[in-house]
């Protein structure tokens, strides 16, 4: 993406050290006006100290930020227009939800008409408005949550951020505020950048999603190109449940060109593979839900171990044909407990197979 001055949020060759140990590392990522972007990655492999950099809660060891093409790299929180809601929302326990919403604009001197005007409207936006004279301790965590999300919204800044906001939530409520995030985006349009290490909400919720692991981003991209087309082996391994199927196989050449074969597996790839050579050893991945059951010859052969029906499908868990301790899991439509115990034929859509190097661990499909 360009570089431009018009960019909601730039990070240029960002880096965080804490003693001498880099927690952030080199880290470059451009944030479009309006994006939600989500920081997605494991607990301590970076996100959220790049967020606390983002808001000047932490110092930036090297490197620059900028918000609405202004640097901030050495501006403090209150100078760069942004707003952060926090995972324990940081509500004041003494003051009602009108005061808490209202208790930065008071403290910048605010008019006390446009105060009102802006935590009606808020309040209005998030359906808060019966709870205005509350006190945190008589509100739900969902409606907590809201609070310190209408406290963002009446200070109208350049910027989002969100640590982690649902992890306190219960899973239905968390499903819920999801879909009220959503939401609440597309009528503001705000740029956001978003942390968690739930994939569900980032595949739901972002334009974008940026994966962290170790300090360093590992992939950019929509939810559709890090699910469908991982980067690399981390990501193909991180992104997903059930997670993808990884299958050592080496390339041979079959009738109608190249397929990665291994005991009990022979799976057809795209032309555009025809670059693999033959012989040479490559890591074969497969989502499970990019299997299904043969209709014509097979490509896997499983012997199902494990029967999981959720509803409108079925997980199978099995053994690969051949090969004793494998693992390979796919989705079928459908209750299929017919099939426990069974040796069932597999085939896999050869758009959706994905081709890594085992040495660099690159995706070799992109």
């Amino acid at each position: 993406m360009n570089q431009t001055a018009s960019a909601g949020l730039s990070l240029r060759g960002v880096v965080k050290r804490f003693g001498d140990v880099a927690v952030v590392q080199e880290l470059d990522l451009e944030v479009e006006q309006g994006e939600f972007v989500v920081l997605l990655g494991e607990s301590g492999c970076g996100k959220s100290t790049t967020l606390r950099m983002i808001a000047g809660l932490e110092s930036v060891t090297e490197g620059s930020i900028s918000i609405g093409g202004r640097d901030v790299t050495h501006a403090g929180p209150v100078q760069r227009d942004i707003a952060m809601v926090f995972q324990n929302y940081a509500l004041y326990p003494h003051m009602d939800v009108a005061q808490n919403m209202s208790f930065a604009l008071r403290l910048a001197g605010q008019p006390k008409a446009e105060i009102d005007r802006r935590v009606q409207d808020a309040a209005r936006i998030l359906n808060i408005t019966p709870l205005l004279s509350r006190k945190p301790r008589e509100l739900s965590g969902g409606q907590r949550q809201r609070v310190a999300i209408g406290r963002c919204i009446v200070r109208e800044p350049k910027l989002f951020l969100f640590d982690e906001p649902l992890s306190n939530l219960d899973a239905k409520l968390r499903g819920h505020m999801r879909t009220e995030l959503a939401v609440l985006h597309e009528r503001l349009g705000k740029t956001t950048v978003y942390v968690t290490h739930d994939q569900v909400e980032a595949m739901t919720l972002a334009s974008r999603i940026v994966i962290f692991d170790k300090g360093r981003i590992q992939q950019v991209g929509t939810p559709s190109e890090v699910f469908n087309r991982p980067a690399n082996l981390f990501v193909a391994g991180f992104i997903g449940s059930p997670g993808m199927n990884f299958i050592q196989c080496h390339a041979a050449q079959g009738p109608a060109g190249v397929v990665l074969q291994a005991e009990g597996v022979s799976l057809s790839v795209l032309p555009a593979m025809g670059t693999l050579k033959i012989g040479k050893d490559y890591v074969a991945g497969v989502r499970p839900q990019a299997l299904r059951l043969a209709e014509g010859a097979s490509q896997l052969v499983l012997q199902v171990d494990v029967v999981e029906y959720l509803g409108t499908e079925t997980v199978l868990v099995g053994q690969l044909a051949g090969q004793p301790g494998s693992r390979i899991t796919a989705v079928v439509p459908g209750d299929r407990h017919d099939l426990l115990h069974t040796r069932v034929e597999l085939q896999a859509d050869p758009s959706r197979i994905n081709v890594f190097d085992p040495q660099s661990q690159r995706n070799l499909c992109l």
